[in-house]
């Protein structure tokens, strides 16, 4: 049976003012915080009523949940880049992925502070729902780093010896020490190249195979 084409037109704008008022809110909550701000203030930023942001969400608490998905898709597509369902094969090639991620996370600091300080700072201290979220949502790129840890064991230049769960949270820990220390913008004395250089040497020794 064929769907009315109606019926897709109109599922299609219900779905794209849902994310317009996403889109909304993020970019509010970025740029004021999100204590600061009001339904009304996101709806007047997606071009919509008051009543039509209640159609979508109970209360500014629950399209919160939303803005935080949409935080870590954002973050996974900026830092892993065109090449972030590929996986290395090499060991050359595993650090030069890194060097990368690392990289982007300084252009992350550079283009788009305000995500990186609402993840990193203020989102822990809204309430446990927000942790619980995060950790959520960070737990899917730890899905992914652990197909990548097991492809480098597979092809003998990660260590097989290493719990790959653990090696996955190595692997996050690593997004997060760059993206700190990007924050940091050199106070600690560290260059952008320096954490690039030790952090990747830290992955090699961590998680490769001894010469």
């Amino acid at each position: 049976m064929r769907e009315d084409p109606r019926t897709t037109r109109r599922a299609a704008r219900l779905e794209q003012r849902r994310t317009d008022l996403v889109t909304a809110a993020y970019g509010l909550v970025l740029a004021r915080g999100f204590r600061t701000i009001s339904v009304d203030d996101i709806a007047v930023a997606a071009g919509v009523s008051h009543g039509t942001f209640y159609n979508y969400f109970d209360n500014k608490r629950e399209i919160l949940d939303a803005v935080i998905d949409h935080c870590f898709r954002h973050i996974r597509t900026l830092l892993l880049g065109p090449e972030g369902d590929d996986f290395p094969d090499t060991m050359a090639d595993f650090r030069t992925r890194y060097e990368r991620v690392i990289d982007r996370c300084y252009d992350l600091v550079a283009t788009e502070p305000g995500l990186v300080n609402f993840l990193l700072l203020e989102a822990s201290s809204i309430d446990d729902r927000v942790i619980e979220r995060c950790i959520h949502n960070a737990g899917r790129y730890g899905e992914q780093a652990i197909q990548l840890v097991s492809h480098g064991m597979k092809l003998g230049y990660l260590d097989a010896r290493v719990d790959v769960e653990v090696a996955g949270e190595v692997l996050l820990s690593v997004l997060v020490s760059a993206l700190l220390s990007a924050l940091r913008a050199g106070a600690d004395g560290l260059t952008q190249e320096r954490v690039r250089l030790e952090l990747t040497d830290f992955l090699s020794l961590a998680l490769g195979v001894e010469p």
